[in-house]
């Protein structure tokens, strides 16, 4: 018989407390995430304590002024409220703790805990554990998440690498929220003065939607992959149980808490919504969803026709202006290449001599090859760095006389496999500021790594973008030259599935609004 590991979340004995929307007094502020170069993190201001993130852009800053024309087409307050009232939906988060001064003051009660993914084992690194009064919601349906300034007195804090985190908080009761992106927690608390250790049950990220408890997921929706069995990950990731069979962990089916609609022309889901052209050629089905996962399909120089379809690129445009989160991966590049051409070229090639399967057209969908990748990002190494030695190395819990996976061992050097396309460069997209500068929105590149010795595309002699995301009026995209999940099965999280559990939260994170390019 099979065995079973739980991936049950934990919290699901919490209290549950009813749930209302609640205004709070706000200013806007021009908060960005990693994705570009330059400006510092957690900056303070004498009308609140801006918790402006781990920005590297250097975007210039400015109150809602600045900002009434910059947002995509379409996009809307959710609380249809003005632009200096509405509840809480997201701020940056910096890389460090958060600041302690008059608008974030310590208390007496000083809580203390580690935040963890909803498997209640990968550390939360950057996300924001505060107190309040009220009780912060979450849209159902893709929004525009700007960046906003916590209240002033507000206690806040981020946590480290290693997910844990230290805030002081005044005696008595509060709400306690524990965030990042669109995964949140929200929980009554009564701080004591003194230490307050914390338990997983009011610290870890949910597993599941459920407004009327004050736990809250992303809405996502998954295109089923052929040979990228992202599924999988999403259930390790505690998005679902999963089930042990040998060295075999997969999905649990009916335990997942996202959709699955069809991707694949190999493969079946019990439970699919439907095909994934249905999704992409209904707006009104697509803004269901927060994060759209778009993993490996077809075969090579195939892929789905509605990618063609301008209706279908469209949706996918305006869906991700509006606020939507899109994921793609190697051979599903079209999509990427097709709604989004500006931001990045793929490495392209022929039929040869050597490579006779691809045919006259050119096509980006490349061979496997196994780059050795370089981590980039100072804080997704630092966090890769932290991880607890059993995540860094999952060959214990597999079959040693098998295949023998990466380890997360030389950093910042990661290895990579079952790559099969490859970005050659990405571009500076420029787009208007709202204040009459312009912003690069283009890829940032997380990870970089070498090319092919076998196929020669990409060339092994250069190092090229392996992980990147980049920004589109008010959502993102992500793409990774790799799929993530082989389809082969194996226990546990190899260390790109580490940096995509990563990414996924990242993504989901809050950022000013340009309009989109034209």
């Amino acid at each position: 018989m099979p065995s079973a590991r739980a991936r049950r979340l934990r919290g699901h004995d919490a209290v549950i407390v009813a749930v209302s929307t609640v205004t709070v007094t706000l200013a806007l502020a021009s908060c960005g995430d990693a994705s570009g170069d330059g400006a510092t993190a957690g900056q303070t201001t004498a009308s609140g304590s801006t918790v402006s993130g781990a920005s590297t852009r250097d975007a210039t800053t400015g109150g809602s002024a600045g900002g009434a024309t910059a947002g995509p087409t379409g996009a809307s307050d959710p609380t249809g409220g003005s632009s200096e009232t509405g509840t809480i939906y997201d701020v940056g988060t910096p890389a460090t703790g958060g600041e302690t001064d008059g608008c974030n003051p310590m208390g007496d009660a000083v809580l203390t805990g580690i935040v963890h993914a909803p498997n209640g084992e990968l550390p939360i690194s950057g996300a924001l554990v505060y107190v309040t009064q009220t009780q912060p919601t979450i849209p159902q349906t893709v929004y525009c998440s700007e960046c906003v300034d916590l209240p002033c007195g507000t206690p806040h804090t981020f946590t480290g690498p290693d997910g844990s985190f230290t805030l002081g908080v005044p005696p008595g009761p509060h709400e306690l929220v524990v965030r990042k992106g669109q995964f949140m927690r929200v929980t009554p608390i009564d701080a004591a003065p003194g230490d307050n250790p914390l338990t997983a049950a009011l610290t870890d990220l949910p597993g599941h939607n459920s407004p009327q408890t004050a736990e809250y997921i992303p809405r996502v929706a998954l295109a089923l992959g052929d040979h990228d069995r992202l599924e999988n990950g999403l259930a390790k990731l505690g998005l679902g149980d999963t089930v042990i069979d040998g060295f075999e962990e997969e999905l649990a089916a009916g335990s997942e808490q996202f959709d699955v609609w069809d991707n694949s022309p190999g493969r079946d889901f019990p439970g699919a919504k439907g095909p994934f052209e249905l999704l992409l050629s209904s707006y009104e089905l697509m803004e269901q969803y927060h994060i759209i996962f778009v993993p490996c399909t077809m075969q090579a120089g195939e892929y789905p026709a509605i990618f063609d379809d301008p209706v279908a690129r469209e949706n996918v445009q305006n869906w991700v202006a509006n606020g939507g989160k899109l994921y793609v991966a190697d051979w599903s590049n079209e999509l990427l290449s097709i709604a989004f051409p500006q931001y990045q070229t793929f490495w392209q090639r022929k039929d040869s001599e050597t490579v006779a399967q691809w045919q006259d057209d050119p096509t980006a969908d490349l061979g496997h090859y196994d780059p050795l990748g370089t981590v980039l990002d100072p804080d997704l190494e630092a966090w890769l760095d932290a991880l607890p030695p059993a995540l860094k190395d999952i060959n214990p819990l597999n079959d040693p006389q098998g295949t023998q996976y990466p380890v997360v061992d030389s950093l910042p050097e990661l290895q990579t496999v079952y790559a099969y396309s490859g970005v050659r460069e990405v571009h500076p997209v420029l787009v208007d500021d709202g204040m009459g500068g312009q912003v690069d929105v283009g890829h940032k590149v997380w990870i970089e790594g070498w090319g092919s010795e076998t196929w020669g595309v990409p060339p092994p002699s250069e190092q090229h973008p392996l992980t990147v995301t980049g920004e589109y009026g008010c959502g993102r995209v992500l793409f990774t030259a790799y799929h993530t999940v082989e389809g082969g099965g194996y226990v546990g999280l190899t260390p790109q599935e580490l940096v995509l559990m990563y990414l996924i939260l990242e993504i989901g994170l809050c950022q000013v609004p340009f309009n989109p390019p034209v």
